[in-house]
This record gives structure tokens, sequence and C-alpha cells, in this order.
């Protein structure tokens, strides 16, 4: 019996902590789950048929000095790959310590060399698996990451053609500005129209019958008018600016949503492309295989010792029954 012991470690992310520092110190986490995985594979059918590529397993389990009854095939077996799964199921015992987090495992055959080559087999099958495994995962990360940069541009581009198409419908860069300019004349007419009404009163009240009465009121209407017509360009109506400059800012919220989106794709993608350049998950070994010297298997005093306690069970029992029966006659 050749026995071995490993752990699964998955490379731990960074911490943001400093206690969370000082626990990760190492880099390196326990996955249990992972060691789980490795476990029910190297027990697996898909384990035995690799290693029975690469591995003369049937001469392992049925070699001409094994025992008639214990070697595989057996008598009664056709040597199906079914059957060399059970036998193959009986010699190989992968065992897990939840405290430790470290896997032993046993392999048996009828030679030394047959066990240890077949232990150091497996712990390479389960490094192999673990190795697919951290390509795949590290294969989806990239891919999805991909895929939402991908989005979030296509999310760009489109937030800026609408902005464009407005511009080249409304006719104006940016409607914002264009109030600011409306507004500040509206100011400037507000200013002339306050100026040209104290005027108006101060002549009316100094020179009651002067001709320029007027024009100076002629001129406080047109202000007027101009003055009701840019409010009416600013707000007011549907020709108005004010809902021009809704929709801008709109346009303008999503584009910068977009952008923000794209910088975190980015981000997402640079840390998964980063993530994808170290393995994550590591099967390391703690005891390598060994090769025995001494046959561990079978147990003849155990087994002695067994069959003689059965026997001797067996025989109370049919002593007790013949003594029954006997009374019960008698």
């Amino acid at each position: 019996m050749s026995e071995s012991a490993f752990v699964v470690r998955t490379a731990a992310p960074p911490s943001s902590t400093t206690l969370g520092s000082v626990l990760q110190n190492s880099g390196i986490t326990r996955s249990q789950d992972d060691t789980f995985s490795v476990q029910e594979y190297m027990r697996s059918r898909d384990a035995l048929g690799q290693t029975e590529s690469q591995l003369p397993l049937r001469s392992f389990y049925g070699p001409d000095q094994a025992d008639i009854i214990a070697r595989f095939p057996a008598p009664w077996q056709s040597g199906l790959f079914e059957e060399l799964y059970q036998y193959y199921s009986r010699r190989v015992q992968v065992v897990h310590n939840d405290t430790t987090g470290i896997t032993i495992l046993r392999t048996s055959a009828f030679r030394p060399e047959d066990a240890f080559a077949l232990n150091r087999k497996l712990l390479e099958l389960g490094s192999d698996r673990l190795v697919k495994m951290n390509e795949r995962a590290r294969g989806d990360a990239v891919r999805f990451a991909t895929i939402e940069v991908e989005a979030a541009e296509k999310r760009m581009i489109e937030a800026q053609r609408n902005i464009t198409l407005f511009r080249n419908k409304e006719l104006m860069i940016d409607p914002g500005l264009n109030s600011v300019s409306m507004v500040e004349l509206m100011s400037r007419i507000s200013a002339e129209l306050a100026v040209s009404r104290a005027s108006l009163a101060e002549t009316r009240t100094t020179a009651p019958d002067s001709s320029s009465i007027p024009f100076m009121m002629s001129r406080i209407d047109a202000l007027e008018k101009q003055l009701t017509a840019e409010r009416g360009k600013v707000a007011g109506s549907d020709d108005s600016i004010a809902p021009r400059i809704a929709d801008y800012e709109a346009l303008i919220l999503q584009r910068e949503f977009s952008s923000k989106a794209l910088l975190a794709a980015l981000d997402s993608l640079k840390t998964a492309r980063a993530d994808a350049r170290r393995q994550q998950l590591y099967l390391e070994v703690v005891v390598p295989s060994h090769l025995p010297d001494k046959a561990e298997l079978p147990q003849g005093l155990k087994n002695t010792f067994v069959v003689f306690i059965v026997a001797a069970v067996g025989y109370l029992l049919v002593w007790l029954l013949a003594t029954a029966i006997r009374d019960h006659e008698s």
C-alpha cells in the first residue's frame, strides 16, 4: 500500500483591511470545495480511464502470482470496465481531514512498485484536473469581462451618436450656452426698459407737453414686446429652449453613465486578465508517494481472529438451537 498526502489551495484575493492582510499574509488559502472536487475525480470512472490509458492497470491488479480470488478479473468476472471500476474503488482510498484540510491518498496493489506508480499517477491527474479548472475559470472571467466592455462601448457610441443627431436637428451645439446668452439679452432689455420707463415718468412730470413723450412710449412698447418674445423663446411653449435643454441634459447624462460603465468594465477586464496570469488553484503535495517495502494486506492475524470469532458465534448459535430442539422433544 502506497500513501501520500496533499492539500488544495487557492490564491487569496487582495484584502482591503489590515486584519485581512495579516490573516492572508501567505497569499494562499485552503479551498475545501475544490478539494472535494479532486477527491471525487480521483475516485471517478474518468480518472480510471485516464490511468488505464497511461498505466498497465489490469496487470497491476491481475499478476500471475496474485491470489486467484483476490485478483482482477476473478474467475466469475469477464473483465468489463464497470467490473474494473468496482475493483478500483476498493483499491483506492481518498480520506479528507476537515480539521487540517489534508487529504490522504492510499493505493494498493499486489506489487509495491505498482501501488507506488498508481499513487503518483493519481496525484498527477488531480493536479491536471485543477489546471483545467483554472483554465476554465480564467477563460470565463476574461470572456465575460470582454463582453461587458463591448456592450459598454456600444452604449457609449450610441449615446454620442444621439448627441450628434440632436445637434444636427436643433442646429445648436449646447442649448445651455444658448440659454445663457438669451438670459443675458433679457437682462439688458429689462435694464433698458426700466431706464425708459423712468425717463418717461420724469418727462411727464417736468414737461408734460414734450414732443418726445410719444417716442419714449413707442420705445417702451417695443422693449416690452421684445422682452415678452425673448421670454417665450426660453420657456412657456414647445418651441422654447427649455424642452431642448432637458432633452440635451438627458443625452449628456446617458453619455456620462455610459462612460462610467465603460471605465468600470475596463477595470474588470484588467483585473480578469491579471488574475488569468496567475494560477488560482494549487495541489500541494504534503507527503509524496512512497515505495512500500512491506505488505500491509492481507492482515492475516486480524482475519484469522475475525474468522475464529464468527465461527465461535455460529457454533454457539447452532448449539443453542440444537439444545432447544432436544428440550422441546423431551
